[in-house]
């Protein structure tokens, strides 16, 4: 009798310890498959995406675009200036004057774009250019002329083709102010018989 109570006994144990580990892994096989937050605040504050996890990094190609397009900015402020002091003609000091305002909105919209982004440039370095010698006016016009007509053909393909949807926003919007700038300086290059 003390035999089979003991085989009795030790049966038992192993049923009850089966019984426990099945218990366990199927505890453990739910829990690994239960994506679910449910109702325990813990867990749904330590699955709560982060602003880290959800800002996405700018692409390279992006960033150089920004990169250029600040830089260019502030060649074209500098310069502007440099011909509000220097041009003989009134029409060409007053669309350097317009050159330098919308250039200087124009970059800062950029660097509002740019710096929540991560993407961050210094154009304090930037001079006015030595457009050469003669007529200064002329040759002021002739470099928006090809600067512009550059300019516009950057932004257009980033208004198309930028991986980042707010740029792309920004350079369509650019875009006309571009053109605006380019038709004044063809404009007065034929009224001054620059071609």
């Amino acid at each position: 009798m003390k035999t089979k109570f003991a085989i009795f006994s030790k049966l038992a144990t192993i049923a009850v310890a089966v019984a426990i580990s099945s218990v366990n892994i199927i505890g453990i096989a739910r829990a690994q498959t239960d994506t679910s937050i449910g109702s325990n605040p813990h867990l749904r504050s330590a699955s709560a995406p982060t602003q880290a996890a959800t800002s996405k990094k700018m692409s390279q190609k992006d960033v150089n675009f920004i990169q250029k397009a600040a830089s260019g900015g502030a060649q074209e402020v500098a310069n502007g200036k440099m011909a509000e002091r220097q041009a003989k003609s009134a029409e060409v000091k007053t669309i350097a004057a317009r050159i330098v305002a919308d250039h200087t909105r124009i970059n800062k919209e950029l660097t509002s774009l740019a710096n929540p982004k991560g993407v961050t440039f210094d154009t304090s370095g930037v001079k006015a250019q030595n457009l050469g010698s003669g007529n200064f006016d002329g040759l002021y016009l002739k470099w928006l002329e090809l600067i512009h007509k550059a300019d516009i053909a950057e932004f257009e393909k980033a208004a198309r083709g930028a991986d980042d949807s707010d740029l792309r926003a920004w350079a369509s919007k650019t875009l006309p102010t571009l053109k605006e700038h380019l038709a004044m300086a063809e404009n007065a290059e034929k009224k001054m018989g620059v071609r």
